[in-house]
């Protein structure tokens, strides 16, 4: 399959209603994006606000090849009798994710309150997305690709 027909039908193949990610196409880039923690939470002598996000872009070479980069950023807001304190990290490269936190709290997505549980695995992503351009003929670009 040619690159522009992989990029139009990107959206509708792996944007499902089950998924908690959301695929965009952006140039040559279909670009997979999972916001997987917005909440607040609620400690005895805290109270923090966290995000956390997380991207797979994949570039569509004009060799039937892609390229994949993993992007993530967490920011914290946190007020306790220390004081008022402020954090945000962020990455830009390749890795492999999970990650599962409870707490209590209030989810801001779903205006929950209670145990706010959140769960990630980027494998779950990245599978999705290569599954769709392996089917389309396509194979990644490198040493094993």
């Amino acid at each position: 399959m040619e690159k522009q027909q992989i990029l139009q039908n990107a959206q509708a193949t792996l944007n499902q209603p089950n998924q908690p990610w959301e695929v965009t196409v952006q140039g040559d880039s279909i670009v997979a994006y999972w916001k997987w923690m917005d909440a607040t939470f609620f400690a005895p002598n805290e109270i923090s606000d966290e995000t956390k996000e997380y991207k797979f872009i994949v570039t569509l070479l004009d060799n039937h090849k892609w390229s994949e980069q993993d992007s993530s950023s967490q920011k914290k807001a946190s007020f306790s009798g220390n004081g008022l304190s402020f954090g945000t990290s962020t990455f830009s490269g390749h890795q492999t994710s999970k990650s599962f936190n409870i707490g209590l709290g209030k989810s801001h997505g779903a205006g929950e309150v209670g145990m706010i549980n959140s769960k990630f695995d980027s494998q779950m992503i990245k599978n999705a997305v290569r599954s769709y351009l392996t089917n389309c003929g396509w194979k990644k670009k490198g040493f094993f690709g």
